[in-house]
C-alpha cells in the first residue's frame, strides 16, 4: 500500500507558448518537503484552474492521504459534476496525479512502476501536426509541409485536424462540399508521406450522425487510420456508436471524459474502439491507467490524448508504458522550438520516440532558468 502523506503547499507556473497556447503547471509539495509537478493546462483562464487547485488542496491539507481515488469523495465531488465542469476535473486530476507521484518518490520508484508497469527506455509517439498549424497556416500546402517535417523527424504516424470549414448543422447534400477543403488537406498529407505512413484524422466534433459516414467514406480512400470524434462522445455517445457501425475505420475518442466508467461505457456501447483519456481531465494518471487496462481487457485499445506541454507528455508517456499498449502516444510537434528546455532533465524526443528521464516519481522538474525567462510563478 502507498505510504500516507499530507499535502502542504502548491506553487503555480504559467508559460505563454503561442498566441493561442499557454501551459499551466502546479508544483505540489507534501509535509516532508517532497515536490511533484503536474500539468493543469485547460481551456479556462489559468487563474480559474489555479484558484480551484489551491482551494481543493487547502481542504485536504490536514488529512492523511493514501488512496488517490478517494480525493473526490473526501472533497464531496460527484462524477456528474466533474463530467460537467472541465476546469474542476482538471484541478482534481492534477491533485490525484500529484499524490501518485509523491508516493512514488517516497517509495523510490518511477511513476511507471507505481502504475503497475515495468520501466522502459522509450515508447513510440505519433505526430499531431495541428498545434504547429494554428492561425493562418491552414492550406493543403501548409499541412503537407508540416507532415513532411514530422516525417523527417522520424515519425511514422501523423495526425491532423483538417475540417475548419464544417459547422453543424449541415445537410447530407452539402457536407462533402463543406468538408472538401478538409479532405484536400488530408490528401496533401497522404501525398507527401506516401502509402506506408499511418495518417489519423481528428474531427473535433464537427459532424453529425447523417454526415459523418459520408466524410469517412472519402477518408477511407486515403487510407486514414482512425476517425476521431466526429461527434462528441460526452454529448452524443449513441450517435457516435451509430457512426462507428457505418464506417470502415476505427472510431477513437473520449478526450474530455472523466472516470474509468465513462470509457468503459463508450466501449460497451460501441461508440469507440480506441479510447483517448487525457490525464489532465480524466482523473489523473491512475484513472487513465485503469481505463486503459479495462479497454484492453475488453478487446478495445487505448491511445492517450495529449496535445499539451512536456509535463503532460511525461505523465502520459508513463501511463502508456505502464499499459503496454501497441498504439503510439500523441505528441504536438513543432509548436515551440524551446519546449524541451522547459524540463530538467531536458525532454528527449527522437526518431518518433519518447525517451524516459529515469528517477523516481515523474523523474523531472521544471527548469527555473527557462521559467524565469519565459513564464511567471506564484502561490495563491
Amino acid at each position: 500500500m502507498p505510504p500516507p502523506l499530507r499535502f502542504h503547499s502548491v506553487r503555480f507556473t504559467s508559460v505563454p507558448v503561442t498566441e493561442r497556447t499557454e501551459w499551466v503547471f502546479a508544483e505540489v509539495t507534501d509535509a516532508q518537503g517532497v515536490t511533484e509537478v503536474v500539468e493543469i493546462t485547460t481551456l479556462a483562464e489559468p487563474a480559474q484552474v489555479t484558484k480551484l487547485v489551491a482551494d481543493l488542496l487547502s481542504r485536504l491539507r490536514d488529512l492523511d492521504l493514501t488512496e488517490e481515488s478517494e480525493l473526490p469523495g473526501l472533497l464531496g465531488l460527484e462524477i456528474a459534476a466533474l463530467m460537467a465542469d472541465r476546469t474542476l476535473a482538471t484541478a482534481i486530476s492534477g491533485l490525484r496525479t500529484a499524490l501518485v507521484g509523491l508516493q512514488a518518490q517516497h517509495r523510490g520508484i518511477s511513476l511507471v512502476e507505481a502504475l503497475g508497469g515495468t520501466d522502459q527506455k522509450s515508447i513510440s509517439l505519433y505526430a499531431n501536426i495541428n498545434r504547429s498549424l494554428l492561425g493562418d497556416h491552414r492550406t493543403p500546402t501548409h499541412f503537407a509541409a508540416a507532415a513532411e517535417h514530422a516525417l523527417r523527424d522520424g515519425f511514422t504516424v501523423i495526425k491532423c485536424a483538417p475540417f475548419d470549414e464544417v459547422r453543424p448543422p449541415a445537410s447530407a447534400e452539402d457536407i462533402l462540399t463543406l468538408a472538401g477543403p478538409g479532405i484536400e488537406r488530408v490528401r496533401a498529407v497522404r501525398a507527401v508521406v506516401g502509402p506506408e505512413v499511418r495518417v489519423l484524422v481528428d474531427c473535433h466534433s464537427r459532424f453529425e450522425v447523417h454526415t459523418a459516414p459520408l466524410v469517412a467514406e472519402q477518408l477511407a480512400r486515403l487510407n486514414v487510420g482512425w476517425f476521431e470524434e466526429p461527434v462528441s462522445p460526452e454529448d452524443d455517445p449513441q450517435g457516435l456508436a451509430q457512426i462507428a457501425k457505418n464506417i470502415s475505420m476505427p472510431s477513437a475518442g473520449g478526450e474530455a471524459g472523466y472516470g474509468a466508467n465513462f470509457f468503459a461505457d463508450l466501449i460497451a456501447g460501441g461508440s469507440v474502439s480506441i479510447i483517448m483519456p487525457d490525464t489532465k481531465f480524466c482523473g489523473g494518471v491512475a484513472e487513465a491507467a485503469k481505463a486503459g487496462r479495462a479497454a484492453l481487457q475488453a478487446g478495445a485499445n487505448v491511445s492517450l490524448h495529449n496535445p499539451s506541454g512536456p509535463v503532460s507528455q511525461l505523465a502520459s508517456a508513463q501511463v502508456t508504458a505502464a499499459l503496454g499498449s501497441d498504439l503510439p502516444l500523441e505528441h504536438a510537434v513543432n509548436e515551440s522550438l524551446w519546449r524541451k528546455e522547459l524540463m530538467l532533465p531536458t525532454e528527449r524526443i527522437a526518431q518518433g520516440r519518447f525517451w524516459f528521464p529515469g528517477g523516481s516519481g515523474s523523474g523531472a522538474v521544471l527548469n527555473p532558468e527557462v521559467i524565469k525567462a519565459r513564464g511567471r510563478q506564484w502561490q495563491e
